[in-house]
């Protein structure tokens, strides 16, 4: 099973920069897991730094990762709490989807529809 994961999550980026680093850097290289090059979308980048105030810009650490558990069949979470928070601000969630004890727990067709919507700024980590 382990096998099987890792090669599900070979694409995962395991070193995320800085948003504000994407941004100025056009010539920013991500990579993944198993050494591809991984895109992020400037629209979504610029997107997201609409949504921060500049040390935000530095704090946050892109791509962001959503973790899909097969333990929990039908819910995906984000650990890092200012990503959790200007996903809030960017998708107008108010009180929704709060971030509790560590993690910002989200339905799974909400968590894949983010995936395809934010243009590789967000990630998906199997577990």
């Amino acid at each position: 099973m382990r096998w099987e994961f890792d090669k599900l999550n070979a694409g995962v980026v395991i070193h995320p920069r800085p948003l504000r680093a994407l941004l100025e850097d056009r010539g920013a290289r991500l990579e993944t897991r198993d050494g591809s090059p991984y895109e992020v979308e400037r629209a979504a980048l610029e997107r997201l730094a609409a949504a921060c105030a500049p040390e935000e810009r530095e704090r946050l650490r892109l791509p962001v990762t959503l973790h899909f558990s097969a333990d929990v069949a039908d819910s995906a979470y984000v650990l890092d709490g200012l990503a959790a928070e200007v996903l809030r601000r960017i998708e107008g969630w108010g009180p929704a989807y709060p971030f509790r004890d560590g993690k910002m727990w989200l339905p799974q067709s909400l968590a894949v529809d983010l995936l395809l919507r934010y243009g590789g700024a967000l990630q998906r980590l199997m577990l």
